[in-house]
């Protein structure tokens, strides 16, 4: 299956994209589709140029592999965690919902609420990450100061599909040292910006670019992507 015809059939597949919709194209992808696919662009110079161009390493810890980007309607990214334990990354939500399937190994997403304060103290600095139009990079911008409190926390295993929507706030954490994959799938978005919480200072209002890698690297990463899967 060539990218184009892959594109083809996630639009025709994802025309209404809901939570049924995304759920029955995860489970199509998880029964060889998604093999299928990246077996043959691991052969196609053109098709690995292309997806390496807009794949790279996301501040959250994981290499983000676009491998469809149609947003703001939608976008299939393939998400691989490295094999070491990371502490969490800082908490945020996302302009849009989502939905995905665990591929391999296990991780963990806390899940929280925020109250925001002007109180000052051991409180977490409020930021608005703001997307370019296209996507290709962010800015942030200090909106004050939150308090976080954990109300839940969903241990991803192999198998599992999950489902997060645009005003839940979580970030991620993994404990052990064993590989992890996932395939997610992207709900229309209406709006270029999230909230970002954190207790490191982050820089604002300097446009930070997505730095993608090469086509030989990504390969690489989907070869090892293919022997554990």
């Amino acid at each position: 299956m060539t990218l184009a015809e892959f594109e083809i059939l996630a639009s025709e597949k994802l025309a209404t994209n809901d939570e049924e919709t995304r759920d029955d194209f995860l489970r199509l992808l998880n029964a060889g589709l998604l093999r299928t696919f990246i077996n043959n662009l691991t052969r196609s110079q053109a098709e690995l140029d292309k997806i390496a161009s807009r794949s790279y390493y996301h501040n959250n810890g994981f290499f983000k592999v676009l491998l469809i980007d149609k947003r703001p309607k939608y976008s299939i990214r393939l998400h691989i965690w490295p094999e070491h334990p990371f502490q969490e990354c800082d908490v945020h939500n996302h302009p849009w919902g989502m939905s995905g399937l665990v591929l391999n190994g296990s991780y963990e997403w806390p899940i929280y609420t925020l109250e925001r304060t002007q109180e000052e103290g051991g409180l977490f600095g409020l930021y608005e990450c703001r997307y370019l139009k296209d996507y290709s990079g962010h800015s942030f911008n200090k909106n004050g100061k939150a308090t976080l409190n954990e109300v839940d926390n969903m241990c991803m295993q192999e198998g599992d599909i999950f489902r997060l929507s645009p005003m839940q706030y979580h970030s991620v954490k993994k404990d052990n040292s064993e590989p992890a994959d996932s395939i997610v799938i992207t709900d229309n978005s209406e709006v270029l910006s999230a909230d970002v919480i954190s207790g490191r200072s982050i820089s604002c209002n300097v446009v930070l670019m997505n730095a993608p890698v090469k086509s030989a690297f990504l390969r690489k990463k989907l070869v090892s992507f293919m022997d554990r899967s």
